[in-house]
This record gives C-alpha cells, sequence and structure tokens, in this order.
C-alpha cells in the first residue's frame, strides 16, 4: 500500500484539532460541507492508520471521505504548528491505494482522467474547439517561452485568456504556443490516484517541449504550474525540470515592477484578492499578484479576514468540483461572502479554477460583482482593454 511510506507520519497524529478549527466554517472546506469527523484532516488520519492496522479497508462508501477532500492544503499549513505531517500527501497516498486496489472511485474521477487521454483535455474538446482563443493572436515559433494555458483557460475563459496574451505581448514577451500539440498537463491524474499512468503522460509532454525547444513556461493555471515546478521532477526522478517555470503573476509583477507597460489609466474601484491554494499554501505567492494591483492607480484593494496562508478555499480544488458539486458551491458561496464582507465590488485572483468557482457562486448569490483575473485589471490599467470588462453587467462570451 502506498500509505506504508507515512506510517510514521500517520502515527504521529494527536488529534490535536489544529487542522480543523473550532468552528465548521473556519478552516476545512470539507468538514464544512460533510460535518462528519471523517471528513477532518485528523479524520482521514484515523482511517489511514485502521487501514494499515487492518481495522479498515478501502470502500466505495469510503472513497467520499478521501474524495471529497479539496486538497487545499490549510490542513498542512495548519500542522506545521503541530506534528508537521504531510496530510495532502496521505491524502493522495490513499486516492492511489483505491486505484491500485480497484475499489470503485467517483465516477466523474474516473470520466475526467478518460477524457484527457482520449482527447488529451479534461472537456473532450477537438484541437479546434480547445484552441479556439488563440485565433487571431500571433506567436513565435520556437521563440523558447512558451505560453501554456491549461485545460479550464482554454476551454472556459477563453476571452480572458486572450487578454492575458495580448498583456504579456505587449510588454514585449515573445510568446510560443503548442497549437493542436497543446494538451493537458496531467494533474487529472495524481489527484485521482492513477499514478501507474503518470510516467508515459509526462514523457510525452517532455518530448512536445523539446520539439518545440521550450525554455521557458508561462502558465496562467496554478495546477499546471505545479504540475511542472513539483510533479514532474517526481515523476522523473529529476531535481527540478531543464526549463524555467513562471506563472502569470509572477511575469505580472515583473511587468508592473519594471515599467514595460504605460499603466496610463486609472481604475478606480475597491477590490478584494483571493488566494489560490495552489500558487498561495502550496508555492508561497502571494505578494506577487497583489504587487500588481497595488501598481494600478485608483485600485483600492482590501483584504479578506482569511487571506495569504490562511485563506479559504474557493471549491474548486481536488476534483470535488466534478465528483460533488454541490460541496462545491457551499464552499463557493462562503467566500464569495467573505469577500462582499469587505465592500468590494470586485474580487480578483489569478486562477482559473477559482474564478469559475467563485463566478458559479456569483450566480448562485444573485450577486452584482465582477471575477476578474488581474489581467483584466491591468489591460485596462494600461490602455489594451476597455474598463466596460471591470462592470459588473460585463459578462463576455467565454
Amino acid at each position: 500500500m502506498q500509505i506504508e511510506k507515512y506510517t510514521d507520519m500517520i502515527y504521529a497524529c494527536g488529534r490535536c484539532n489544529f487542522c480543523k478549527g473550532q468552528e465548521f466554517n473556519e478552516r476545512c472546506p470539507e468538514v464544512f460541507t460533510q460535518f462528519w469527523e471523517s471528513s477532518t484532516a485528523r479524520g482521514r488520519m484515523a482511517i489511514a492508520r485502521g487501514i494499515l492496522e487492518g481495522t479498515l479497508k478501502y470502500t466505495d462508501e469510503l472513497a467520499e471521505r478521501i474524495y471529497g477532500c479539496f486538497l487545499c492544503a490549510r490542513c498542512k499549513e495548519e500542522c506545521k504548528k503541530a506534528a508537521n505531517i504531510d496530510i495532502i500527501a496521505i491524502t493522495k497516498a490513499m486516492r492511489q491505494d483505491f486505484v491500485e486496489q480497484g475499489v470503485r472511485i467517483p465516477e466523474t474521477s474516473e470520466q475526467m482522467v478518460d477524457s484527457m487521454e482520449s482527447s488529451g483535455n479534461i472537456f473532450s474538446d477537438t484541437p479546434a474547439v480547445h484552441n479556439k482563443w488563440s485565433v487571431g493572436l500571433e506567436f513565435k515559433k520556437e521563440s523558447g517561452i512558451l505560453f501554456y494555458p491549461g485545460c479550464l483557460a482554454s476551454h472556459r475563459f477563453k476571452e480572458k485568456t486572450r487578454i492575458l496574451v495580448k498583456v504579456l505581448q505587449s510588454a514585449g514577451y515573445d510568446l510560443d504556443f503548442l497549437e493542436e500539440d497543446q494538451v493537458c498537463c496531467g494533474t487529472p491524474l495524481w489527484i485521482s490516484g492513477y499514478m501507474n499512468k503518470a510516467r508515459n503522460w509526462v514523457e510525452r509532454i517532455m518530448q512536445l517541449f523539446e520539439e518545440h525547444r521550450v525554455k521557458e513556461i508561462i502558465t496562467p493555471c496554478p495546477s499546471c504550474y505545479r504540475a511542472f515546478i513539483e510533479e514532474y521532477p517526481k515523476i522523473l526522478g529529476i531535481e527540478e525540470l531543464p526549463i524555467k517555470v513562471r506563472h502569470s503573476s509572477e511575469v505580472l509583477e515583473r511587468i508592473v515592477l519594471e515599467k514595460k507597460l504605460n499603466l496610463k489609466h486609472s481604475v478606480d474601484m475597491t477590490m478584494t484578492y483571493h488566494d489560490p491554494c495552489e500558487i498561495g499554501r502550496y508555492r508561497g505567492i502571494y505578494e506577487q499578484p497583489r504587487n500588481v494591483l497595488r501598481g494600478i492607480s485608483g485600485l483600492k484593494l482590501v483584504e479578506m479576514e482569511r487571506n495569504q496562508e490562511n485563506s479559504f478555499c474557493c471549491g474548486g480544488g481536488g476534483g470535488v468540483k466534478l465528483a460533488y458539486p454541490d460541496y462545491s458551491l457551499k464552499v463557493s458561496v462562503e467566500r464569495i461572502k467573505e469577500a462582499i464582507s469587505t465592500g468590494a465590488k470586485a474580487i480578483t485572483t489569478v486562477c482559473p479554477a477559482c474564478e469559475l468557482n467563485l463566478t458559479h457562486a456569483v450566480y448562485e448569490e444573485d450577486l452584482m460583482v465582477r471575477v476578474l483575473d488581474i489581467a483584466e485589471v491591468l489591460a485596462v490599467a494600461a490602455g489594451i482593454e476597455d474598463e466596460e470588462i471591470l462592470e459588473p453587467d460585463y459578462f463576455a462570451d467565454d
């Protein structure tokens, strides 16, 4: 079993409650939606211990507890104050055990992987549909700097993705794009437990990068970013990729700080910023997107009560949105209410999954606010886009 590698950590759990907090909605989105003790991080450690000791077995009934985790890493962050247990690694190991033992997992997880393998992306788009966002944009072949949008940015946020590319190109970046070779980074494999398929997929992507002479990757997708930074080296057995990888928020910060764009237009709005889990708690990217917003004249940035390492999840991670959409929506509504309580007229972030889930919460609560990518705000400040895209009643045809 994969969890045997974490035996010492599993037995180190003293059930201190740091991972859960005092209230159901304080820290953990899983216990906020499911309420059971087995839905807490310490509950999953008890499950793992039971499996190690043979008093529990992997069953399809147990799958909801393990696949209902958003993988947001708030529990791991809190456990640094206690036993420093890598609860996320153990949860992913249990998912791998489910798959390797042939126990039924959420059907949507299987479908996501099947779609990725059959079409190259999680939405089963044809290459023409998946890359429709790029029509009319010019890319420089073999420039060395690859723009890697990821599945969700390509499928759901075509206009936002176009705007980001225009901002980068206006700032002097010569971007390459894989076009029909563009496929999923492989994240659905390791979040669902299909590690037996991961190496072949990763090797396929690395071959594409070699063929396109990629030296640097810029991606707006935190999952893709972490895939290249963390998962690929582990799977390939190397220390790091021979390719520089940057999240788009890091690049946008350099554009602002180095004045690569003339931010001549004032953006007179109050905005709050939502920290995506995958580049926040996982990678420590907190100040970079905030520095972009601070560099825009007229913009007032207000913080939510829970921010940076203490940020509450948007509800879009860990495969939960597909497997248990009601849980996902409940978390996003909780987060959007917190954002609105700041008095902000717009919520900004730098993650397509967060943007999607928070937008769904806006629909659910019938709110007149916009969920914006910071590239959209920067594009308005630089005169690349009209300010109407920031209005709450503006919804681009994505």
